[in-house]
C-alpha cells in the first residue's frame, strides 16, 4: 500500500509540474549531477551501508545551497547579459529543488535506520571527501572560474568562527562546528550586508561587500559538509531545522538581489 502511496505522489508531482511550465523546465543535468555525486560520496564515505541514509538526510540542504551560491556567484559575474538572467536564476534554483526532494525522502526514510553510524575507514572518509571537493571544484569552475570563488576577508571570517565554535565547546569539537558553522556564517552575511548598505551610491563598492556575504556562508556551509563526509559518525538527526535555515538562506538571496537591482535605479 504505501509503494503504491508513493508511486501515485510521484505521478501527481510530475503531472503537476508539467502542467506548471512543462516537465522539461525541471530538468538541469548539470544540477542533478552536482547533488547525486554528494549522494554518492555519502554513501562511499560509510561503505555503502544504508545508514548512507542518514548522512544524506543531513546534508541535502547545505549541498542544495552551496550548488545554489555557487551559481549566484556566477549571474554576478556574468550581469552583462540581463535577456540570459531568467534562465540561469531558474537553473540556480533547480538545484534546491532537488535538494529538497532528496532531503524530504531521506527524512522520511531515516527513521527506518536504527543502527548508528559506525567510524569508516580512513580510505572511505578520504575518497567522500574527494568526490565532495572534485564536484564543487568542477560547479565553481563552469560558474565563474574558481578564482571568483576567492576571497581572504571571507576566509578570515570563517577562520574566525571556527576558532570560536572549537574554543567554546565543551566537547564533541567537530560535531559543535558541522553543526554551527552554517548557523554562524549569517555573522559574514551581516558583514557583507551591512557593506552593500553603505554603497548603495557607489554600485562598484557593492561587489566586494556582496562577495563578503555570499562566499562566507558558501565556505561555511562547504566546511560543513565536508566534516559530514569526512567524519559520518558526527552526523546529527534531521529535523525542520534543516528546511528552515534553507528559508532564511532563500531570503538573504532575495534581499541582497534587490539592495543589488536598487543599486543600478
Amino acid at each position: 500500500m504505501k509503494t503504491v502511496a508513493l508511486v501515485a505522489a510521484a505521478a501527481s508531482l510530475a503531472f503537476a509540474l508539467n502542467l506548471a511550465t512543462g516537465l522539461n523546465a525541471f530538468i538541469d543535468l548539470i544540477s542533478i549531477a552536482f547533488i547525486a555525486i554528494a549522494i554518492l560520496a555519502s554513501f562511499v564515505a560509510v561503505g555503502f551501508k544504508r545508514q548512507g541514509i542518514l548522512v544524506v538526510a543531513d546534508i541535502a540542504i547545505q549541498v542544495s545551497i552551496v550548488g545554489m551560491l555557487i551559481g549566484y556567484v556566477g549571474i554576478l559575474q556574468n550581469m552583462s547579459d540581463p535577456e540570459a538572467l531568467p534562465l540561469a536564476f531558474a537553473i540556480m534554483f533547480l538545484v534546491v529543488f532537488y535538494g529538497l526532494l532528496v532531503a524530504a525522502i531521506c527524512s522520511l526514510l531515516s527513521p527506518k535506520i536504527t543502527e548508528p553510524i559506525l567510524a569508516p575507514s580512513v580510505w572511505q572518509r578520504v575518497v567522500g571527501v574527494l568526490l565532495w571537493v572534485v564536484v564543487v571544484t568542477f560547479a565553481m569552475d563552469s560558474a565563474a572560474g574558481v578564482e571568483a570563488f576567492f576571497d581572504p576577508t571571507s576566509l578570515l571570517i570563517v577562520f574566525a568562527l571556527f576558532l570560536i565554535i572549537f574554543g567554546t565547546s565543551s566537547s564533541e569539537e567537530l560535531r559543535a562546528l558541522a553543526r554551527h558553522l552554517p548557523v554562524a556564517g549569517f555573522l559574514g552575511v551581516m558583514v557583507g550586508v551591512v557593506g552593500m548598505l553603505q554603497n548603495m551610491s557607489d554600485p562598484k563598492a557593492i561587489g566586494p561587500a556582496m562577495a563578503v556575504a555570499v562566499l562566507t556562508l558558501t565556505y561555511c556551509n562547504l566546511g560543513s559538509v565536508a566534516l559530514k563526509l569526512a567524519f559520518p559518525e558526527i552526523t546529527s538527526e534531521t529535523s525542520g531545522a534543516h528546511f528552515t535555515y534553507l528559508g532564511f538562506v532563500l531570503l538573504f538571496v532575495m534581499g541582497i538581489t534587490s539592495v543589488l537591482i536598487l543599486s543600478f535605479m
